[in-house]
């Protein structure tokens, strides 16, 4: 098939473990000429935050427009291909199976012809929809489109994850270490300095790595005609960063190139990565998904509240909830009788934490840690994020901001209430989910009906996504309920929902 290219291409540039460490915000530390040609010709969005500092639930977001304590997603990989006994947990793995509606977003660009890949991290804590991609791999990428094919593509970069703190090799110059300025709350370490000095130097490779991206499209005469998002998948790979709740943890970079921008500006509405998927279909006028939670903020800006959630990381229980306008943030410690440090044994491998505790052990660490350390903490906590933007000043008890605190208090209690799945432990889940823990639920094959020379098709669930194809060796084209197609272009027929047993069914046996 020939395309008539009529809609736009775009391009997800997706790093790891990032806060805004990086030009555009002011931090130009990192000689990033790439990102900075291409913060040069975007809008730069200087309030998009992820709903949960880690990855599995973040990436769960991203791909649905969901918030993870909604769909039953907010625990860190609680799924795993290979099932098993989750050793953190020693619950079984699990795919949600929620009572709430939703789907990955780009099955829906799918439908619109649109040539979907991601090279390649999935990690979305939940089995990946076979309608998801026409391609996930490696060598996913636009290239492998139909001439003039409007195409979504993801490229995931690695380099800039926490572990590449430990892992990578640098030398590191005295000049340099002394050039490092650490955020006022970590001690006056030149360990700790390494560790940024390390993370900045990541950041430089992966500006290498996003060029060759971009120096792609422009070869290719696509860069003008591309809408490119820039972001991370959560806040930065440092302890109070990722897996915090503070801004540290969920603020985010974003940059987004629109079609044939030429200049740079920059944008202070609110954003949620919920709202990414919302937006994306916003792009391509396409009017007709399922709810989502997020809203598109495409030429528009409604969102006047974000929401983010922590709760299971690895063995490690930290509940926490907050809410954040342009002004004032409120958290709620769901558990105020541990420290807000947990001991994350995989966060222990930085040399950061190892001077950290060290500090710690022998009472020496700065008023900040000290603090961090402690083995309890208050049921609230309320920042000016404003005037204090790391947090450190904690006004839940100023008497001038009653009303601010209460109205905060009332939106948060409220977004809690209206997410499915927030009030339960993961065990309650699980057995809300699967009944007797059986994992998967089983499925009934969908209904196949041969009308003339075509098939249409009906899922035996409500809810769950059908795909067909006629080529063992193809990717699952969707399937709009009501098409028909004609018989000879199906050989298989595929029902997939979330939590559900995945059904294929040949046709040729019908």
């Amino acid at each position: 098939m020939i395309y008539g290219q009529n809609k736009p291409n775009i391009v997800w540039l997706v790093c790891e473990d990032q806060s805004l460490f990086f030009s555009a915000y002011g931090d130009s530390t990192s000689y990033t000429p790439n990102l900075d040609s291409l913060a040069n010709h975007s809008t730069i969005y200087t309030n998009c935050f992820t709903p949960s500092p880690v990855c599995s639930p973040s990436r769960s977001s991203i791909i649905t427009g969901m918030y993870p304590t909604n769909i039953g997603t907010q625990n860190m990989r609680s799924y795993k291909k290979t099932g098993e006994i989750n050793p953190h947990t020693q619950l079984p793995y699990y795919s949600p199976k929620s009572d709430v509606e939703f789907k990955f977003f780009t099955e829906y660009l799918r439908s619109q012809n649109y040539y979907c890949t991601n090279n390649s991290k999935e990690d979305y804590n939940m089995e990946k929809s076979p309608l998801a991609w026409d391609e996930s791999s490696k060598s996913a990428h636009w290239k492998n489109r139909q001439n003039n094919q409007p195409f979504f593509s993801v490229f995931n970069f690695g380099i800039t994850h926490e572990s590449s703190v430990w892992s990578e090799n640098y030398e590191h110059l005295d000049n340099e270490i002394d050039e490092i300025s650490l955020p006022e709350f970590f001690p006056n370490s030149n360990e700790i300095k390494e560790d940024f000095l390390t993370n900045y130097k990541n950041i430089e490779r992966l500006d290498e790595q996003i060029g060759m991206v971009i120096q792609q499209l422009k070869e290719d005469e696509l860069y003008d005609q591309t809408i490119i998002f820039f972001f991370s998948d959560h806040g930065g790979p440092f302890p109070r960063y990722k897996r915090s709740i503070y801004d540290t943890g969920i603020q985010c970079p974003l940059y987004v190139k629109w079609e044939n921008s030429k200049t740079s500006t920059y944008n202070d509405q609110l954003i949620s990565f919920i709202d990414f998927a919302p937006t994306i279909l916003d792009i391509i006028n396409f009017k007709d998904a399922h709810k989502f939670d997020g809203i598109s903020f495409f030429q528009k800006d409604d969102r006047l509240n974000i929401y983010a959630a922590t709760d299971r990381f690895d063995s490690i229980q930290n509940k926490r909830r907050c809410v954040r306008n342009h002004h004032y943030k409120l958290i709620l410690n769901c558990d105020t009788q541990t420290s807000i440090h947990k001991n994350v044994e995989y966060r222990n491998q930085m040399q950061t934490m190892q001077v950290l505790d060290s500090l710690n052990s022998i009472k020496s660490n700065n008023e900040y840690f000290s603090f961090w350390y402690q083995p309890q903490k208050s049921d609230y906590e309320f920042y000016d994020v404003i005037n204090d933007p790391y947090e450190l000043n904690n006004l839940i008890d100023d008497s001038s901001l009653v009303d601010e605190i209460k109205a905060l208090k009332s939106l948060l209690e409220n977004w809690m209430r209206n997410c499915t799945y927030d009030a339960f432990s993961e065990n309650q889940i699980l057995d809300l989910m699967y009944p007797n823990k059986m994992i998967p639920l089983k499925s009934s094959e969908p209904i196949i009906e041969q009308v003339g020379q075509s098939i249409i098709i009906q899922p035996s669930i409500m809810g769950a996504s059908i795909g067909y194809k006629n080529n063992i060796g193809s990717s699952w084209k969707p399937y709009e309920i009501g098409q028909f197609i004609d018989a000879i272009d199906v050989n298989q027929v595929i029902q997939y929902k979330p939590g559900f047993e995945t059904i294929t069914v040949n046709i040729t046996q019908q």
